[in-house]
Order: structure tokens, then sequence, then C-alpha cells
């Protein structure tokens, strides 16, 4: 039998528990595990996509007309109607 020399990502596809390897340290934790306070600008971020979020729920069947005809024209990046419209709404709030 030999020994697993080095092991990356989750134990298996259910685990919460995944291993890494940062600069020759080897790690283990839990998937979504935060151990540190966000940072003012992470907070700020979370608000951002809040608000965009709750902007495109409020959206009318005319407004995402006109987004859906913009994104016909140039889509630009985005791959869906959907991204267009929440990157559009999430650019308004800078």
């Amino acid at each position: 039998m030999e020994l697993i020399d080095k092991m990356s990502g989750k134990f298996h596809s259910k685990s919460k528990y995944y291993a890494a390897e940062k600069y020759g340290t080897q790690y283990t934790g839990l998937v979504g595990e935060i151990t540190v306070e966000p940072t003012e600008n992470q907070v700020a971020n979370r608000e951002k996509f809040a608000t965009a979020r709750a902007n495109v729920a409020t959206l009318t069947e005319e407004q995402i007309a006109e987004y859906a005809a913009a994104f016909k024209k140039n889509p630009g990046k985005y791959k869906s109607l959907q991204g267009y419209i929440f990157a559009m709404e999430r650019k308004k709030l800078v």
C-alpha cells in the first residue's frame, strides 16, 4: 500500500471538508468556513449585490423589454439576458 503524497480539493463530492496546499504547507478545513470578519470593501460589495438583486426583482415588463432589445443589439461579454440585466442594474449603483 502506498501513502498519499499530496491531496487537494474535497475528499469526496458530498464532503464538507477539503485539503489544500499553499506555499508548501498543507491545510484542511470546512468548505465555506470563514475565520475573519469581512472587510469594509466586502461588506459594501454584499450590499451593492443585494440592492442590485432587489432592483432587478422590481423591474417592469417594459423595462425588461428595453434591456432585451439592448442585449440583442450588443450583448457584450454577457451570455444571458439575466446576467446582462443584473450587470446593468449593478452598474447604475456606482
